[in-house]
Order: structure tokens, then sequence, then C-alpha cells
């Protein structure tokens, strides 16, 4: 009998592990991993998103998976707090050996962790955020939807196009909600409207912001905050008898205003990075509504909407990166993605990793309802 020498079965043992060395590969399976706010101001917003991308990986696992494997996905909840977005990625990465990283939530928690994905070499396929910060050329991180800087500039255009010429920014005082500030105030001054008012408030402090909105007479109001602080906004500013109107970014969570205040935030104005969830005209949107009632769920509005299309990105990226997944053939696999049609809505990334750039303004009606 022929014998072997010890080192022989090490190279054995790799040869036998194969294509399934890189992290979070296996025979069967692939494992991706999350870190959102789950509960925290954005929790309005990343349930339904969190929804949608459960059921729209359980389609697929359901349908035999991708070139033969599962995909598990494993999200950790952040409470939108840096740190622990930071501590979550680490976990998910170095502890729980995920293969790539997908949707994170808000710009500033999503920038901190940027260095723990480059320590690593993990890319990152979707953010909620559409963070400046988070815009500039990187290799490891590929955005599924439009920049705030486009939502504002849409939003200012606007503004001006109506014929209001005075106008107040009012900005939830955290860190998303100071980079909305500073996009609001460029958009408006590249539109060329006067900025009668600059105000920020932290929890408790809305009340004094209402009375220096006010003081100020403004015709129009750009709010920059995310769910929770424009929820409490709204609790007092539909107290006032003659109110501006209101715009408001994608992520300001209109579920939640109207969960605080019903029907008075009607005649809202929100920048939308997609196309209408109720609008059974494009392909996508009735696939996302043929997903939801196969899986049960309610209809999780915009917020789904956009996790839904997260998701099929990265299922495609995966596709793409072939039956011997590595971390780089899905970087290249992402990259090589134009013109990829998700129903009517079109992908394509380019040098600058940004795949989608659709903006256009939505309106609140009766029931809290979104209009075009």
């Amino acid at each position: 009998m022929r014998k072997f020498a010890p080192w022989a079965f090490g190279v054995l043992a790799l040869l036998a592990q194969g294509a399934y060395a890189e992290d979070g590969i296996t025979k069967d399976t692939i494992l991706i991993g999350r870190s959102a706010g789950m509960t925290g101001p954005n929790v309005a917003r990343a349930k339904p998103a969190t929804e949608a991308v459960n059921a729209y990986i359980d389609a697929v696992n359901q349908a035999g998976g991708v070139n033969g494997r599962r995909i598990k996905l494993i999200t950790l909840d952040d409470a939108t707090e840096i740190q622990r977005s930071v501590a979550n990625t680490r976990r998910l990465i170095a502890q729980d050996k995920v293969f790539t990283m997908f949707l994170s939530a808000a710009g500033p928690a999503t920038l901190a962790t940027l260095p723990v994905l480059a320590e690593f070499q993990v890319p990152l396929v979707g953010s909620t955020s559409g963070s400046e910060t988070l815009r500039k050329p990187n290799r490891l991180m590929f955005h599924t939807k439009a920049s705030y800087t486009q939502e504002f500039d849409k939003i200012a255009e606007f503004i001006k196009g109506a014929g209001m010429q005075r106008v107040a920014v009012v900005y939830g005082n955290d860190g998303s909600g100071r980079e909305a500030e500073q996009l609001a105030l460029a958009a408006l001054k590249k539109a060329g409207l006067q900025v009668v008012a600059d105000i920020g408030f932290k929890p408790g402090e809305v009340k004094q912001a209402i009375d220096q909105l006010v003081k100020a007479d403004a015709q129009a109001v750009v709010l920059g905050a995310v769910a929770g602080p424009s929820a409490e906004f709204f609790r007092d500013f539909v107290k006032l008898q003659n109110r501006p109107q209101v715009f408001a970014w994608s992520v300001t969570g209109v579920e939640a205003i109207y969960k605080e205040v019903g029907d008075k935030v009607r005649g809202l104005v929100v920048a939308q990075i997609s196309a209408s969830p109720a609008d059974r005209s494009i392909a996508m949107v009735r696939d996302y509504h043929a997903m939801l009632k196969k899986a049960g769920l309610e209809d999780g509005g915009y917020p789904g909407l956009e996790g839904y299309i997260a998701a099929r990105v990265l299922v495609e990226g995966l596709r793409r990166a072939g039956r011997e997944p590595t971390r780089d053939k899905l970087i290249v696999a992402l990259e090589s993605m134009h013109d990829f049609d998700l129903g009517d809505d079109v992908v394509n990334f380019g040098p600058d990793h940004i795949g989608r750039r659709f903006v256009e303004l939505t309106v609140v009606g009766r029931d809290g309802r979104l209009m075009r």
C-alpha cells in the first residue's frame, strides 16, 4: 500500500475544499451579512425593506437558489448607531465569515464601516443611504439608488418652478440631518432661491424650531430628517394655522409621520428613488406585488420596493459571479451589469458604481398614500 507524507493530507484537504475556500461560500450556501436599524429612528423604513428582501431571497431559494446554492442572510440590528454598525460589520465579516455585505442603512453609519470593508476586502452591495460621503469612487461599494444631492436638486427645481422664493431649511440635528441641511442649502443656492431660515432641532426641541419657522415667514420648508425626527416635527407643525408647503427627501418616513398626525400630513411633497409601488403598469411593480402576495405580506410601500430592487441586484450579481464565486468575481460581475432590466427599471453600473439614478416627486394624499 502506498504511503503518503503527513503534509500531503493537508494538501488533499485543501484540494477537497476546492472552490469553497472563499469565506461565506460552501457547497450549498452563500452567506450574506447586513447591519441595519431594525430598531431606532429608521425602523419605519427598515421593517418593510427587510420583509421584502427576505421574501425575495426565500423565493430565490425555493426556486433552487443561485447556481445551486441557497442564500442565507444574517441581519444584525444597529439601531442606526455608528459604533454598533461598525461592530456588527466586523463581527459579520471576521466571525460569521460572510461572503459580502448587503443593504446597510444610514450614511454616517455606513461611512464608518468602510475601513472595515477595506481591511477585509469585502464588497457592500446597496445601501439605503444616498449620502454624498459614500459616493467617492470605491471598488468595494455598489449603489442601487440615486444620491441625496439629486433628490434635493429636484426639490429645489420644483420650488423655483412653482414661484416660491422664501424657503426655510429645517433639519434633525444629527449626522444624517446635518448632511441633509448642507445638501439642501447647496441645492437652493444653485436654484437661486432665498433661504430665510436654517433651523436644526434635537429631540425635545421642536417647539423652539417651530417658533423660529413662524418668524421666518417662509413659503416653503425643505425638511431634512429621518423618520423619527420628522414625525416629531410634524406633531407640532400641523398645529399652525397657516402652514408653508413642506418638501422632504426620500428617507423622511411618511409612514411614521402619518402614524403621528394622520391625514394632516396631506400635501407633503416627498422625493422618491423608485417608481410608485402602486403603479401596476410597471412590470417590476407587478412582480413585487406578486412576491408579496405569495409571501403573505402587506404592501411595504416605497421602502419595501427599494429593498426588493436591492435584493434583485444582489442576486443577479451572485448569478453572474458563477459557480465558483469569489469576491473579486462578484465585483467584476456587478461592474458588468449594463442595461439590466428589472422590469421597466434599468440598472447600469458605470465606473462610479452607481446603478440607478431615478428621482421623482410625490405628494401625500388621503390615508397617507403617496401620489405621483
